[in-house]
């Protein structure tokens, strides 16, 4: 045990009886006066030793009956890190945490810890929120070809408490501002999309469906054009490295691009972007990629690097200059 010391006192003592009281008695040293402390201890209700299980837009309310010396203190925690949107109320009898119109987010574990000098207590509870699912995950288009598309995608991380039995997947032209809906029954995680016009270009967003409805939809960020199968960048090669390039004058790399949806090109030096200023430019036009550095100097020795990238793959090559 442990025992926490209160100031010091004088204590007298008297005898009663029937005849009244006699003389006091008084102890001649000071008495320290001390207060035993206790383990902080709490006690978890049967509703939320199990998983409390609550439908969305409900309030959460986790009440805590706690008990220790000195009164301990109490901290709330929410799979490691602190509770958004709640309201704490503790006092030396109970702690009560509230979230009020729970979402699906607020599913997950949730921490109680006591402590005070004598110890240190704490609890686990676990709370499922019943809603729709949350956005699939990795949308992408995985075969293209003139007049279809075939997306693949991931489950939701959250599945709102309940078994996901369905997708919905709908598509909108890139010249439009309104989705329409393409498919209303897909029970993989995979589909493919026919009847789309050559050349043209799509987004399209997929949302997840449980028995509570259906949940919010994740979107290509890209639009995706209904073309020939699309294929990742080739090796880059350079192609035109001219000769000023060894004199110190000029340099001009040219290097052509291959890949279907065209790449994305992008440079670095030394392992970080390229900073381009009036002497070192870059030019990317339909079939290459160029870097020109004018009136070259030793600062501009050094390895560069060339990257392309489209929905498909990427593709990397090091051009080393020497001034």
């Amino acid at each position: 045990y442990f025992f926490a010391v209160a100031p010091e006192a004088e204590l007298s003592a008297d005898a009663v009886n029937a005849k009244g009281a006699g003389e006091p008695a008084e102890i001649q040293d000071l008495v320290e006066i001390v207060e035993r402390a206790a383990d902080p201890d709490l006690e978890l209700d049967v509703e939320l030793r199990r998983t409390l299980v609550v439908r969305a837009g409900c309030s959460i309310r986790l009440f805590v009956p706690i008990k220790g010396r000195p009164t301990p203190t109490v901290t709330w925690t929410k799979e490691g890190g602190p509770v958004p949107r709640a309201v704490i109320d503790s006092t030396e009898s109970y702690t009560m945490l509230l979230v009020p119109e729970s979402i699906r987010n607020d599913t997950g574990k949730y921490e109680l810890t006591l402590e005070n000098s004598a110890g240190k207590k704490s609890a686990d509870i676990h709370v499922r929120v019943l809603d729709t699912p949350g956005p699939p995950i990795n949308l992408k288009p995985v075969k293209i070809d003139k007049e279809s598309i075939s997306l693949q995608w991931e489950m939701p991380l959250v599945d709102g408490g309940a078994k996901i039995t369905n997708y919905i997947i709908e598509k909108r032209e890139s010249t439009r501002k309104a989705f329409a809906t393409v498919i209303t029954n897909c029970p993989t995680t995979s589909v493919r999309i026919g009847d789309l016009g050559e050349g043209c270009e799509y987004y399209f967003r997929v949302s997840a469906e449980n028995e509570y409805g259906i949940g919010e939809a994740v979107e290509t960020t890209d639009p995706i054009r209904a073309s020939q199968s699309p294929c990742a960048p080739e090796s880059i090669i350079p192609t035109d490295i001219t000769k000023n390039s060894v004199t110190g004058s000029d340099i001009k790399i040219e290097i052509p691009v291959f890949g279907r949806p065209r790449p994305t090109i992008s440079w670095q030096k030394n392992d970080t972007a390229l900073k381009l200023t009036q002497r070192i430019n870059v030019e990317t036009t339909a079939a290459t990629a160029v870097l020109n550095i004018s009136e070259c100097t030793r600062d501009d020795s050094g390895v560069y690097t060339i990257l392309g990238k489209n929905i498909v793959g990427s593709v990397t090559d090091n051009i080393i200059v020497k001034i």
